[in-house]
């Protein structure tokens, strides 16, 4: 009888390499030079995410940020950048517009999404600071749990006294 409690299975790494190498070929695929305005060229860039301002590139030496301003006008143009591009109020009522239609919603871009996401964010913060803000299920948690402290706190206070005032009265 023959043991198999002691040998080590060899990992098949060809396995391993055929399901890696489709996925790297496809961000290399995608990887493309990048020119600025200035002459800066970014080598093999792949897009990481579009922002309001511009686009954040993940090459070899690492990730930067560029400005739509800093990219010509035909890069301009493809990440839909330019005078035509509504911020703030407008993109959100651009993007409400959209989904309260029934028919197809029309494109809305990265750019819209990141300055409605700000937008909340800044309503949120400034309903804070008016002393307007409804705390969450987690909030109102830390509240009960800092409120019990305080009581519990506020008790053994109390005792405290009550006792050192017996004590200090049996030894007057």
């Amino acid at each position: 009888m023959e043991r198999k409690s002691g040998r080590i299975r060899r990992v098949k790494r060809w396995q391993t390499t055929l399901a890696i190498l489709p996925a790297l070929s496809a961000s290399l695929a995608l990887a493309e030079d990048f020119k600025t305005v200035s002459g800066r060229v970014y080598k093999d860039a792949t897009i990481s995410r579009v922002e309001a301002d511009g686009i954040v590139l993940r090459t070899n030496t690492g990730i930067s940020k560029v400005y739509f301003v800093e990219l010509p006008k035909d890069v301009q143009e493809r990440f839909h950048y330019g005078s035509a591009t509504p911020t703030g109020k407008a993109v959100t009522q651009r993007i409400d517009k959209a989904e309260s239609t029934n028919h197809a919603t029309p494109f809305v871009s990265a750019a819209d999404r990141f300055a409605s996401f700000v937008e909340k964010k800044l309503d949120e913060r400034e309903s804070i600071l008016q002393g307007k803000h409804t705390p969450g299920p987690a909030e109102l948690m830390v509240i009960r749990e800092l409120n019990f402290h305080k009581a519990f706190l506020a008790g053994i206070a109390i005792i405290a006294t009550v006792l050192f005032a017996i004590v200090w009265a049996r030894f007057k």
